[in-house]
């Protein structure tokens, strides 16, 4: 999440990794993203273990509707959403890390 540069703590991380996909305005581009989603669609469809899906409330990536498909197909996932978090919630809040301990253990 940090690192040390210089003397100081710097994100270790790309706080626009979303942008790029904002700005996808090629013309086949619906046709390009309707492949990839049904792509991936098919890969979670074969995923047999029991999945845990943590969702940041504000992500751009992962929107509320799908993590909601993520439930009712393939492994059907149990999921959990931290509020007023981005898209990749760190899991150093008590709570997170409870969740995945709780999934791991259970």
């Amino acid at each position: 999440m940090l690192r040390e540069q210089d003397g100081h703590y710097v994100a270790h991380y790309d706080p626009a990794i979303g942008l790029a996909f904002q700005s996808f305005d090629r013309p086949d581009a619906a046709a390009l993203v309707e492949k990839g989603n049904q792509a991936l669609w098919h890969a979670y469809d074969a995923i047999t273990a029991q999945t845990l899906v943590i969702r940041g409330e504000e992500s751009d990536l992962l929107t509320a509707t799908t993590l909601t498909a993520m439930t009712q197909r393939g492994p059907r996932a149990r999921t959990y959403t931290v509020s007023g978090v981005g898209h990749a919630p760190t899991l150093i809040a008590a709570d997170q890390r409870e969740v995945v301990a709780d999934f791991l253990l259970t």
